[in-house]
């Protein structure tokens, strides 16, 4: 017996005797299924328009959560692409019509999200409307009985055609509670492991509420003729009793990501110390004198995404220990040239609390041509630390696009506060990581 014919036959035996007279089981709307261009772009506009969620479904896909009913995504077929399709909410109509006329009734929900997400979808091209019940297997059955055949068959879903251009689906409720997220984007949440679908990282289970920070105490081994800094010993504490982390995750192929940046936003490395037992860890470099913040990415077992800053002085430094805030100004051109490639960068308006959009599109200089062979940086396509000028506030961030080769790389980092920022954009092509400043100006809201 083929596998989908024994599934139904599985349904049909589970719901027992069809209730063919009395009241009509009921089902509600559980999300729109949408075929789009790109995938991280429509999460991310269901996250800021809507203020959803981005979510990771067991068995059916990746999308956004907007209270109890969803929007997913999958990347456009060619095949579709330019094909005629009823409009979102047509299709709901119809869909509702013809569970009815089926012996099915649709419950609408009062302050549900479905009429939002129709709305900020629409122009998308729709796939299916899936809805959910308390038994879906008995559901099924009663469709069933009605002449309705299933297109196709799942182990959590059964497909039906409503018409030409409409397909509904009949989907097990799979609202569980959130166990799992991603450690570099903290909404992307999933009831079962999985891979983020903005950056391809493992999701990682979500620790308990911990209350207090973690703490990063440094070691500084003084450099050749007792100046500067040949050796920089790192502990990073526990914050409920002080003790150095016993474990840390992998993120982007490191255990701890470390930015050294000197207080006239001028020096700027990207490095990653060894491990050392204990929650220590060491890099052993030359870092000259003067005045620094050190800024530490990491993520501990059991807990949440760390950046932590703190400040040093290595030996030999003769200036102020309160500097004044270096003097910077937007850069006068969008356009800078490093290690044979032209970066162009775009910006959306920047508002001070906003998600911001950077694009940087790049161009091989010799050949005038578009790049389209970069290579993976770390598990990314690209890095970027922002830091605003007084260095209160920092964030290192990873692209949209967690797999592309050029020629554009897009992040959306928070802007917290309005003033001006430097970035440092990292990318890595030939064996070779090139690193682009650039100043930018944020808005207050």
């Amino acid at each position: 017996m083929p596998r989908s014919l024994a599934i139904v036959c599985a349904l049909v035996a589970l719901a027992g005797p069809l209730p063919m007279s009395g009241a009509a089981p009921s089902i509600r709307f559980h999300h729109f299924h949408f075929q789009v261009g790109e995938p991280a772009a429509a999460l991310n506009l269901g996250m800021t328009a809507l203020n959803g969620t981005r979510v990771l479904l067991r068995g059916l896909g990746v999308g956004v959560r907007v209270g109890a009913e969803y929007a997913l995504f999958d990347r456009i077929a060619a095949s579709v692409i330019g094909s005629s399709r009823s409009s979102t909410e047509a299709a709901y109509t119809a869909a509702g019509g013809w569970l009815r006329a089926h012996g099915v009734e649709v419950s609408e929900e009062a302050g549900g999200a479905r009429a939002s997400l129709a709305a900020t979808f629409g122009a998308e091209v729709l796939d299916h409307v899936a809805f959910t019940a308390a038994d879906t297997a008995a559901v099924i059955a009663i469709l069933r009985a009605h002449g309705a055949q299933p297109l196709r068959v799942t182990d959590d879903s059964a497909f039906f055609r409503v018409e030409e251009a409409t397909v509904v689906e009949i989907v097990r409720d799979l609202d569980a509670p959130d166990a799992f997220w991603c450690p570099m984007h903290l909404d992307v949440r999933s009831a079962a492991p999985g891979n983020c679908p903005v950056c391809s990282m493992d999701l990682v289970p979500i620790p308990p509420p911990r209350l207090g920070e973690y703490r990063m105490d440094v070691a500084v081994t003084p450099g050749a003729r007792g100046a500067g800094a040949s050796k920089l010993r790192l502990t990073m504490r526990d914050p409920e009793h002080g003790r150095p982390v016993p474990a840390f995750a992998t993120i982007h192929e490191r255990l701890l990501h470390l930015f050294i940046v000197d207080r006239s936003l001028d020096y700027f490395r990207h490095v990653h110390p060894e491990p050392a037992g204990d929650g220590v860890f060491e890099l052993k470099q030359e870092v000259p004198p003067g005045a620094y913040v050190l800024i530490a990415d990491f993520l501990p077992h059991g807990g949440r995404t760390q950046m932590l800053q703190r400040a040093i002085v290595t030996p030999g430094y003769r200036g102020t220990l309160f500097p004044p805030a270096p003097h910077l100004a937007p850069d006068a051109s969008v356009e800078k040239t490093e290690g044979g490639v032209r970066v162009r960068l775009d910006t959306a308006e920047l508002k001070a609390g906003k998600a911001a959009v950077f694009r940087f599109t790049l161009t091989d200089v010799s050949a005038g041509a578009p790049v389209s062979d970069l290579e993976p940086f770390l598990g990314a396509s690209g890095h970027m630390l922002l830091v605003n000028a007084d260095l209160t506030e920092a964030d290192h961030v990873h692209p949209e696009e967690p797999a592309t080769r050029g020629p554009s790389i897009t992040f959306q980092p928070l802007m917290p506060a309005a003033g001006l920022y430097k970035l440092w954009f990292q990318f890595q092509r030939h064996g070779v990581v090139v690193t682009i400043p650039f100043v930018v100006s944020v808005q207050a809201p």
